[in-house]
């Protein structure tokens, strides 16, 4: 036993004992090092059994070959030690103390403490440092010279990770190439692309080229633009009061809060006006998805405004059959509209040429699936119908923005009606689910019909008094002449209510 214990002593059971237990803690404890763990546990077995084999063959003094297998061993075991204590530190310590390191350092690290430890084990078997050290720079010399690339790509990932210019996380360009760097190892840097696809780039590129840093100037956020067109016959303030504020109400995700976007004026083209809505994105891994998501909050903003988008100009061949087809579309809207019309209740007393004066009064106003069609507490004086499509009818309480979920509208449905006819704020937000379609009937045309016949007054007010009434009924059980008082009190007040709004 004097060829092992000149180097581990009397404790040479416990040595492995103590490597085997903490292998099979570790195993447990840090599940992302299994691979290196297994690997520290075959170089143990390996180690004992070059060990043993010494043993068996007489000893180191039986030969240069015998001497060879000793050292072998030792250092095997030198690494396994150096391997756990590496775990232990990088996998389990570090991360508890939130003061995690890179691979890179991590690598450099345990390189050092494998050369340490060589060097001990070869000092330990009695052989000339000096002379060794010697003769190793000399070959260092050779192996310098024939592997110059790689020793660049080595020095590259050092000065790298010296600098910090940029590390993992960070989403940087380079050449062609741009993703987000998830590794920077000794001799590449690994990157992650928006197609999901790993560049491995060699450190001596990123050395000798331009490289993009994206987002870090401005907070992790990065600067974008899409683009527009609108017809010359709305004016730019109309086009970027009705995108700012759609934008600003409601944002599509990843849409930084700050800086705030913004429409400007491009340019001016033949036919049409280029406006760009730009934005700074905050998550910097989904640009394309953001910018569609801009740009459908575009459509639908300028679609709610009336405001069409410029497409390019071709020649058109009308034939007798597209008159036909146009016409065709034409009264199917008006039928539609109509429909619509006779599904909303208060509108019960109008006549057949009342509603069709108000059928092309009303306005077109899609939403996008996500979108909020009305906020509880806002004053807006106009009625949605849904004509396709769902609405979720929400009620939010405090100033955290929780809500419950009380009604879910479809086609036929209405909503805003308040609003409308007596100018109340929202009792109540409306989300759309998926796409929605309504139309949108205001104040200002539903004023006319009004003004030639201000009966239809009175029944619109007797309509919502008896409803409010039954829901007070329900709640609070009123009955025989109180139900009566109850609902000439609140008809006389409701009517009250639409001659002032609608100044009758």
């Amino acid at each position: 036993m004097q060829n092992i214990s000149a180097l581990f002593g009397p404790w040479i059971i416990g040595f492995y004992a103590v490597i085997f237990i903490s292998l099979a803690f570790l195993y447990r404890a840090a599940p992302v090092s299994h691979k290196r763990l297994g690997f520290t546990a075959f170089l143990s077995l390996f180690s004992i059994a070059g060990l043993l084999a010494v043993k068996f063959m007489g000893g180191a003094s039986s030969g240069g070959h015998i001497k060879l297998l000793e050292i072998t061993a030792r250092l095997l075991a030198v690494i396994a030690a150096i391997n756990v204590a590496g775990v232990f530190a990088f996998s389990l310590i570090l991360p508890k103390v939130r003061a995690g390191i890179s691979k890179f350092v991590e690598d450099l690290v345990l390189a050092g403490a494998y050369a340490v430890g060589g060097l001990a084990v070869i000092s330990a078997s009695g052989a000339n440092l000096s002379g060794i050290l010697a003769t190793s720079a000399v070959v260092t010399g050779v192996v310098a010279f024939s592997l110059q690339d790689t020793l660049g790509n080595i020095i590259g990932g050092m000065v790298l990770h010296l600098e910090s210019s940029f590390m993992p996380g960070d989403w940087i360009g380079v050449e062609k190439y741009e993703g987000i760097v998830r590794e920077v190892r000794w001799r590449q840097t690994t990157l992650e692309t928006l197609d999901g696809d790993l560049v491995v780039i060699p450190n001596i590129i990123l050395m000798k080229s331009p490289v993009t840093v994206l987002g870090r100037a401005q907070g992790n956020t990065r600067f974008r633009a899409v683009a527009f067109n609108v017809y010359y016959d709305r004016t730019p303030g109309e086009v970027t009061g009705a995108v700012d504020q759609a934008l600003r109400e409601d944002p599509p995700a990843c849409v930084a809060a700050s800086p705030e976007p913004y429409t400007a004026v491009k340019e001016f083209r033949p036919g049409c006006v280029v406006y760009e809505v730009r934005y700074y994105l905050s998550d910097l891994s989904l640009p394309g998805r953001t910018d569609s998501n801009v740009l459908a909050k575009v459509y639908y903003a300028l679609s709610r405004a009336g405001i069409k988008l410029s497409i390019q100009s071709r020649s058109v061949v009308v034939a007798e059959g597209a008159e036909v087809a146009a016409e065709r579309s034409i009264k199917t809207e008006q039928d539609r509209r109509l429909a619509a019309l006779k599904g909303v209740d208060v509108f019960q007393a109008l006549t057949q040429n009342e509603m069709i004066i108000l059928a092309g009064l009303l306005k077109p106003t899609p939403f996008a699936g996500g979108e909020m069609i009305m906020k509880q507490g806002t004053m807006a004086d106009w009625l949605y119908i849904i004509y396709a499509g769902k609405a979720e009818v929400r009620l939010y309480s405090g100033s955290r923005g929780s809500y419950r979920a009380v009604k879910t509208l479809g086609p036929g449905d209405f909503l805003g009606e308040m609003g409308l006819l007596t100018g109340e704020p929202r009792s109540a937000s409306a989300a759309a689910v998926g796409d929605v379609s309504c139309y949108r009937l205001d104040r200002e045309g539903f004023r006319g019909v009004l003004a030639s016949r201000p009966e239809i007054a009175e029944s619109i007010a007797a309509l919502l008094a008896k409803r409010r009434v039954e829901l007070a009924a329900a709640k609070e059980h009123l009955a025989g002449e109180s139900a009566l008082r109850a609902l000439g009190t609140e008809q006389r007040d409701l009517l009250s209510k639409i001659r002032n709004f609608f100044r009758l």
